[in-house]
This record gives C-alpha cells, structure tokens and sequence, in this order.
C-alpha cells in the first residue's frame, strides 16, 4: 500500500470498538487510530489511507474526509497479516499476496481469500474465528450438501467456509449495501458456487426451505428480536452459530434463545466478546 495521503474520521459508539477495527483493517494498524476520553462513551476514529478510500469511507459511512493535517504523524502500514489456520482445514488469507503462503500450510487445508475491505468479517476478530471453528467441526456430522443461512454476512467470510466445507447452497444476506458488494466480489474470487448474496433485513428473513445449520453474526440487539425468525428458518435438530455478541449481553441472548426453542449454549468468550453454538430443540 502507498503511503497515505488522506484521513477520514468519524464518532462511534465505545463498545463498538473492536467491530470498527476489524471493519477497518484494510488500512493497517499504523494508520487506523482511535481516540477515547475517560468516561466517554464515543470514541473518535480516525483512517490514514489513500484519497480514493476516505472517499469510499465517507460513501459508506458517513463521517468526514480530507488531506492528512501537516500537524498529524504516522506510524507506517504494517505487514499483511499471515494466513489464519482453522483446525488444519480452512487457510483464511487476507492478501492476494498471501498465496505464497500455501506451500507452508498443511495439505489439507482449503485455502480461502477473504481481503481486508471495508466490511466486517475477515477472520482476524476472535469471535469470528470461533465461528469458523464451529463450522469446521460441525461440517462432518451434517448431512451431505447441507443448506445454509448467513445472516448479517459482511464480508461473506462465514457462507464461503460453510461452501468450502461442504454446503451446496448458502444464502448471505445483510442490510448493508456496502457489504453486499464486499461478499459479492468475495465469492467470485474464490469460485465458490451455490452462494447466493443479496441485501434484506434480518427481522424480515423467510427463507425458502428449512436450513441445517444458520450463522449469524448479529449484535444482541438484532439477534434477540430476530430469535424466532432464525428458529422458523431450521429444520429440527438444526443448528446456529451466533457471534456478534458482548459478554455482558450473552445471558439475555441465551434466554431469547431458549424462548424460540434452543438448547444449551455452548458459549465461547474471547475478551469482551463472545460466539457461540446451540441446536434447535427437536429431532431431524
């Protein structure tokens, strides 16, 4: 990447943190930079990047974009991130750069490239990756060609490792444009097929048949409401992997979730942050 000429800066939410430095990764850690105040609850961000991506940034999410202030210092882009291995099965690689990468991982492993854009999913946020760990070790005991839902895809990252595993048909949709577009140009670009993305409103979902197995990478605020929708949308016995989750939110989450007819939770917590895994009560 070239040097950055342009900064784009906007406010946000504090507990939304971490999704905006996975959403942003795309610029480097050197040039994404965030600003807090002690007892604030917004926090100020800021992106070093090339014109034509503060452009892009203010098109996609608000804020304000312009030359970098002759007063402002760098850190530098630092190096693309090195392919993440999930349980020797999948390589998720964020660089085209990165395929070199694939004589050094093991045979089996699918190599999947899911760029570092602006949208949220590309398997370096903990509870993404715990996501891809549940898909990989659920994959075997599904039945062949399983059918799955991807709610709230991003950047795809999610239906294309369900692909790579195993499903024949995958629906992604998300109400973002934006990452529509992102999981859109993602797919192509592994020639994956039977992923259909389109943009649609998760409290509106009906999916066509019953589903084995949804992912949902929702915030709580989403995936409460939208319980008994994802419910509707599985076959019995059928399986949901949510993320997208704040630690201190999983057990309204869970109760939501024993509402609409699932089972335990099998929680996973990395930091503030937590992903996890639960059957829809019933036989298949």
């Amino acid at each position: 990447m070239s040097k950055p000429t342009h900064r784009w800066t906007r406010l946000a939410s504090a507990q939304w943190e971490d999704s905006w430095k996975e959403r942003l990764r795309f610029a480097g850690e050197g040039n994404l930079v965030f600003v807090t105040r002690p007892q604030s609850r917004m926090l100020r961000i800021e992106v070093y990047c090339s014109e034509s991506d503060t452009r892009r940034l203010e098109r996609a999410f608000g804020g304000k974009a312009g030359p970098i202030p002759a007063s402002a210092t760098l850190r530098g882009i630092v190096a693309p991130a090195k392919p993440l291995l999930i349980r020797g099965r999948l390589a998720i690689l964020s660089d085209p750069k990165a395929w070199e990468e694939w004589n050094r991982l093991p045979r089996k492993a699918r190599g999947l490239l899911v760029p570092a854009g602006m949208a949220f999913g590309t398997g370096s946020h903990a509870t993404t990756a715990a996501c891809l760990r549940f898909l990989c070790d659920l994959s075997g005991s599904l039945d062949k060609g399983f059918r799955v839902a991807d709610l709230g895809t991003g950047t795809g990252i999610l239906a294309i490792a369900a692909a790579a595993l195993g499903a024949d048909t995958v629906e992604a949709i998300d109400n973002d444009p934006h990452a529509v577009r992102v999981a859109k140009e993602n797919v192509r670009a592994n020639k994956l097929r039977g992923i259909r993305v389109s943009r649609g409103d998760v409290l509106e979902w009906k999916p066509p048949e019953p589903c084995a197995l949804i992912t949902a990478n929702l915030f709580s605020g989403l995936l409460i409401p939208s319980a008994p929708l994802i419910a509707a949308g599985l076959m019995p016995g059928g399986k949901l992997i949510f993320s997208g989750v704040l630690a201190d939110q999983l057990p309204d989450v869970t109760k939501a979730l024993r509402g609409a007819g699932f089972g335990t939770v099998q929680a996973v917590q990395r930091g503030k942050w937590c992903a996890g895994l639960t059957s829809l009560r019933g036989k298949r």
